[in-house]
């Protein structure tokens, strides 16, 4: 088979780097027009998935990537002013969720939520990595973490290691052509000793444009994420002025006027963005708020095609659709699709109807699903101080049949049992500062409070933790020893 790659980001490499490991024999062409932005991206614990799929082990990825870890996400002023939050990154355990939610109903002092059922998160609040050890249950580090990583290193490293036989062609595409199957040949700049612009034909054609969709956008309709209404992020690299107190385990989002601001520390440099909504803010004051100099600024829009893969081409990433950058779904979205293609690809002999509707159908239920998720963040959040939050927790959000029917469901008149579910969106919920059930219905099902032993076992074991904190190492000394030595 004829592959026609066209893209030179990171969705580009990583699904060039994956075809030409799993199908050798193909004849794999990636056309490369442009540089990427590349000012260092987030990624969730699923990445983990594909370096698997890769056979990349950790310490390579992060050398190669220029990488550190990552434990969780970590929300600053999204519920309420001077209010923090973590998201984290490890595997969600089974644990008793409705004891804390009781003993917060009834006002007792327990540690936060994240705290309480990942551990480790209290390690990554002091600025410190969290390590394997018996005072952080639920927790390995060589599992339960992502990565902020140098897109632009990783896609280095993924050319140099798997992409020997894949032909480069150094060239924007010019022109795109269609037929009866799809996309019937793209054309490419003149060279010099060109009469015409050079014809590209291929079997599949892989579109890795970024928001352009310049080869699979005209097949399909555009469906608006509406609700989500950041559409503008300014971003910049920064030197570091101290990699020990600078390089810490979490992505930190900062909520703002109209958006919120990440920090995101790569092994060489940290990357900030402002991502805001142009409707609610304009440009010179969003500059001036973000307060940063030499910024590139985007626009991007979110949403998704209403189809992936039509005919003989392939839309891989932002040419599919984006959210906006909040949790990190960009990458995530990347190579779930990859991977979800080489399965495909594996198992059909040829290209037929029910691969297409088959990969369609899965990008598109993973791609609501994390829209979803996305939207929690601001539908949680009580912020009403600037027009931007007011809009943004006034949005109707389509939520039925998703996780938040559950929790509506207990918090206006469910079970008052509090042997919960486990849902991930309660780190959410718990971090905006909700209980599922109210004082008021515990007292007339006659539910009795958190034991006080309960109550100090749960306090101790987070002091405890704290106090292991300072006896661990940054992350900065444990890379700098153990990886980038």
């Amino acid at each position: 088979m004829k592959i026609i790659i066209v893209g030179s980001g990171t969705s580009a490499w990583m699904s060039a780097a994956a075809l030409a490991k799993t199908f050798p024999e193909y004849d794999i062409t990636i056309i490369k027009g442009g540089d990427p932005i590349g000012v260092g991206e987030s990624t969730t614990p699923h990445i983990n998935q594909y370096l698997k799929y890769m056979g990349i082990d950790d310490v390579t990825f992060l050398r190669e990537a220029r990488a550190t870890y990552k434990s969780s996400s970590r929300f600053v002023d999204f519920s309420e002013f001077g209010e923090v939050f973590h998201y984290p990154n490890g595997q969600i355990p089974e644990g008793n969720y409705g004891e804390w939610m009781l003993a917060k109903a009834y006002g007792q002092e327990v540690p936060p939520f994240a705290d309480t059922y990942m551990p480790f998160v209290t390690i990554a609040e002091e600025g410190k990595l969290p390590l394997d050890h018996p005072f952080i249950p639920n927790y390995e580090l060589g599992k339960d973490r992502s990565f902020h990583m140098d897109g632009g290193a990783f896609s280095t490293y993924l050319e140099k290691t798997f992409c020997e036989n894949v032909k480069v062609i150094n060239s924007e595409v010019k022109s795109v052509s269609y037929n009866d199957k799809g996309v019937a040949f793209v054309t490419t700049e003149r060279g010099d000793t060109d009469l015409r612009a050079p014809r590209v034909e291929a079997d599949l054609f892989i579109d890795c444009t970024g928001q352009r969709s310049m080869l699979g956008g005209a097949q399909s309709s555009w469906i608006d994420f509406d609700t989500i209404l950041t559409d503008t992020a300014l971003v910049v690299k920064t030197e570091y002025t101290d990699r020990d107190k600078e390089m810490v385990p979490y992505t930190n989002a900062q909520a703002r006027s109209a958006g919120w601001e990440w920090t995101i520390p790569t092994w060489d440099f940290i990357s900030r963005g402002y991502v805001y909504s142009s409707k609610h803010q304009d440009a010179d004051s969003a500059f001036e708020e973000f307060g940063q100099k030499n910024v590139t600024e985007i626009h991007f829009r979110n949403g998704r095609y209403e189809e992936a893969w039509v005919g003989n081409c392939v839309k891989i990433g932002l040419s599919y659709g984006f959210i906006e950058p909040l949790e990190s779904t960009s990458l995530f979205n990347t190579h779930h699709g990859i991977l979800a293609l080489m399965d495909i690809l594996s198992e059909e002999p040829g290209i037929n109807q029910f691969a297409r509707d088959r990969f369609n159908n899965n990008l598109a239920e993973h791609m609501v699903g994390w829209k979803e998720f996305v939207e929690a963040h601001y539908y949680y959040s009580r912020r009403n101080d600037t027009a931007f939050w007011r809009d943004a927790t006034s949005q109707k959000y389509d939520l039925k049949d998703t996780d938040h029917d559950y929790i509506q469901y207990h918090m206006t008149g469910g079970d008052p049992s509090y042997s919960f579910e486990v849902k991930p969106i309660l780190y959410i919920l718990a971090g905006s500062g909700y209980t599922i059930v109210g004082k008021r219905r515990y007292e007339y099902f006659d539910v009795q409070p958190v034991p006080d032993a309960r109550i100090r076992e749960l306090n101790e074991g987070y002091q405890t933790r704290k106090e292991l904190a300072s006896s661990l190492p940054t992350m900065y000394k444990y890379l700098k020893d153990t990886v980038f030595s």
